[in-house]
């Protein structure tokens, strides 16, 4: 089975979550939302930020609220790095 996350914490208050994907086959199977909920056990006392642009109602039914103060950045050319 194909899923996926990522979670960077400064360990104390701050917290990102960016993207969470589960493989077609497996969608609509409860997986995503037991990954979020063990993943924010483990951020307790810590604001989660979540970066997605999908699927916003998967999200709200876990406590996610819309936030759409931020900004970003692509430096160089996006998911190209230079070695």
């Amino acid at each position: 089975m194909r899923t996926g996350n990522r979670v960077l914490s400064d360990g104390v208050c701050n917290a990102y979550l960016v993207d969470v994907w589960t493989l077609s086959a497996y969608r609509r199977q409860g997986i995503a939302s037991e990954m979020i909920r063990s993943l924010l056990k483990q951020l307790s006392g810590q604001h989660v930020y979540l970066f997605t642009d999908d699927v916003p109602e998967l999200y709200t039914k876990l406590g996610f609220t819309q936030q759409p103060v931020g900004m970003g950045q692509i430096v160089g050319t996006w998911l190209v790095n230079q070695t």
